[in-house]
Formats: structure tokens, C-alpha cells, sequence
């Protein structure tokens, strides 16, 4: 089995056999002879009866317990991500995917990050199957099902898991306090059962890369404070993810219909002109109907375009409380309220607290 360019991805952060080096290659050799006996046959564990070349999904109990008895057999180890994340008592688990691994679909209680350094693969999430290509980094909700397919002697595919509060803090925390972008992140991977997945195309992005080996090596290692590092090296990792590449983020319409690979360009343009923009405006802007422009605003973010710059304006307002000493009065008409009782029913409504109140929990926590 060929190396990897980076050497740090030479190490195995799974397996550890006294006496076996490099024990991910040999069970790549392994999975690679039953994939191509599969191809010859045509028909075996993870091949299309009919279709040597399309590989088929299937589910998780009836692949991953062949599997698992394989390598018990041959390698005396337990091939399991999620058990191994939980007996480490981390905060969080990276990975090397293992190439010609059967794709069957499975689930996680935890967040997964796919990171593909190196080539392409397969993945299939909620019925549909996507290409990924060098540099996609994939975010997936806890719960989201989904398989993984890499089927070359060329691709590099690092799997992160992340406990849920480490994901809060590393990457929700790491967007702009109260914009709705943030909002929008946090209701797809949260509320939106069906399509609970970021896909971020970073590209050549070598500074990103280079902190995923990194964490790697982290991974790698024994180090005192292993665990902290472990969740810095992440919250940076994250943090130049979104500074290099939010614009590069693709969306799944929540809905099912056409998907609109733009439409964080319009969350942004409404956060950037929440004061003067109209559906009209914003509609010429970007070359759509009004009625298709309501359509994706609804279909996304499940609101109106009105009450979508409400929203807006009122985590202006909740960030002035929190930043500035500005009276209420002077904060309602920034974000556009002339109306002081009326601002202050509707940030009520939205965070559930008198602005003063607000202002004064912020300032204590």
C-alpha cells in the first residue's frame, strides 16, 4: 500500500500492535484484496451484484459486523471510531479514514468533520451521493446517516469526531457573536433533521492543512495536556475555516427542491445592508424574481425576508447591549426602531428578556 505524502499520516492513531508497523497499510492491503475479489466476482461484501465499478451502501449492521469479524480474525483489533472516541474520555478524535473500507451507512452521537487532504471519494448522506473532491471538508450533525467510500491508493481522508459542546465552543463560538449567519450554521446542524450537513470547499488551502497535521500529530502523541491541545489546535483549525472560506460553503435547501450554492452570499448581504435593503433591491442585486427570492429566503431559513431583518436587527441591538453603554432608547433607533416599546416587545419575543436584563446577565456571566 503507498505512503502517504505526509509522513505524519504514516501513524496510526487507532491501532497500536506490539511488533506491527504500520498497521493501517496492512489493513488496507487486506480491505484492497477482498475489494478487487469483489470486482472480479462481482458479487461480495460492499460490490453491486452486476456493477463491479458502483459501489453499494448498505447498513451498518450487516457490513460492519463481517468487517469487525475480519479483522479480529487477521489483526486481533476492533475496527470502531465511535467506541474508540469514547473509551479515550476526549474531547475529540481524528483519524485516518482506511481506504476500500465497505461504505455502510452508520451514525454517530457526535460530530464528524471529513476532511479529504488528498484525491476524491464518495459519500452518500440522506439517500444522495456526493463526489468529493481535494480540500471538501464536510460537517456532519450528530445523528446524521450517512456511509464513506474510498476506493484508490491516492486519497487521503481524515475523520475528526467532536464531542458536542467542544464543537460549540470551537466552531459556533468562533462566528461573529449574534449575526445571522451564525443563527442560520446553528439551525441547519441542529433543527434540520434531513439535511444536517456543511460542506466546505477550502481547495488548496495549505495553512489549513497544515493545521490539520498538526492536530494529527497532536493525536499521535503522549504528551502532558494532550486533551487541551488537542481542542486549541481545533478552535484554530476552525477558526481559519471560516475566516478563508464561509464564502465557499455549500447549503443543502432544507427543503429537498434545487439547491442555491449562493445562498450564503445572501445571508450576508442582508446582514451587511440590514438598514436599507428591500426584497426588491436585493432582488435586482442578485439578478432574481421577487418570487423566487422569497421562495429560498422561506425555503432556507424558514422566514420571510421581513422577519429575516428583524432578526438581524435585533442581534445588532443584543450585541450593542453586550459591548457598548448606550441607553436602550439610542440602541432601538440604530438598528432602525423608533418605536422604544415596540423594540423592546420584539427583542422580548426573539431572546426572551427586557434589553436591561439582557445587558446586565451578559455582563455578570
Amino acid at each position: 500500500m503507498k505512503p502517504y505524502k505526509q509522513s505524519c499520516y504514516n501513524i496510526s492513531t487507532m491501532y497500536s500492535l506490539r511488533g506491527a508497523d504500520n498497521i493501517d497499510f496492512k489493513i488496507e492491503d487486506y480491505l484492497k484484496e477482498l475489494y478487487l475479489q469483489s470486482k472480479d466476482e462481482d458479487c461480495s461484501v460492499g460490490a453491486a451484484p452486476g456493477d463491479g465499478h458502483r459501489v453499494e451502501v448498505d447498513h451498518e449492521a450487516k457490513i460492519n459486523r463481517e468487517i469487525q469479524e475480519r479483522f479480529h480474525i487477521n489483526f486481533r483489533i476492533d475496527h470502531k471510531l465511535e467506541e474508540s472516541f469514547i473509551s479515550s474520555g476526549d474531547d475529540l478524535l481524528i483519524a485516518r479514514h482506511l481506504r476500500y473500507l465497505p461504505a455502510f451507512l452508520h451514525t454517530h452521537s457526535f460530530f464528524e468533520i471529513v476532511c479529504l487532504a488528498e484525491g476524491s471519494c464518495s459519500h452518500y448522506i440522506n439517500g444522495q451521493q456526493q463526489h468529493l473532491s481535494q480540500g471538501d471538508i464536510l460537517i456532519m450533525a450528530p445523528g446524521t446517516m450517512h456511509a464513506i467510500h474510498v476506493a484508490d491508493d491516492d486519497s487521503l481522508l481524515i475523520n475528526i469526531l467532536i464531542r458536542s459542546s467542544t464543537f460549540n465552543s470551537a466552531f459556533l463560538n468562533t462566528l461573529t457573536n449574534k449575526t445571522i449567519l451564525g443563527d442560520f450554521f446553528q439551525k441547519t446542524l441542529y433543527h434540520n433533521k434531513e439535511h444536517s450537513y456543511l460542506l466546505f470547499h477550502a481547495g488548496n488551502d495549505e495553512s489549513l492543512f497544515r493545521i490539520l497535521e498538526y492536530l494529527y500529530l497532536e493525536e499521535c502523541s503522549d504528551k502532558r495536556y494532550k486533551n487541551a491541545v488537542k481542542n486549541q489546535i481545533a478552535e484554530l483549525f476552525f477558526s481559519l475555516l471560516l475566516r478563508n472560506h464561509e464564502k465557499d460553503v455549500f447549503i443543502p435547501n432544507p427543503t429537498g427542491e434545487n439547491d442555491e450554492p449562493d445562498f450564503v452570499f445572501l445571508l450576508k448581504y442582508m446582514e451587511h445592508n440590514y438598514q436599507n435593503t428591500s426584497l426588491k433591491e436585493m432582488a435586482e442585486f442578485f439578478h432574481y424574481s421577487e418570487r423566487h427570492l422569497i421562495r429560498l429566503i422561506q425555503d432556507y431559513t424558514g422566514m420571510s425576508f421581513s422577519k429575516n431583518i428583524q432578526q438581524i436587527r435585533l442581534n445588532h441591538a443584543a450585541a450593542l447591549l453586550e459591548e457598548t453603554d448606550l441607553p436602550v432608547s439610542e440602541i432601538s433607533a440604530r438598528v432602525g426602531y423608533s418605536n422604544v416599546s415596540h423594540f423592546r416587545k420584539l427583542f422580548i419575543e426573539r431572546f426572551s428578556v427586557l434589553p436591561q436584563d439582557y445587558r446586565k446577565a451578559r455582563r455578570e456571566r
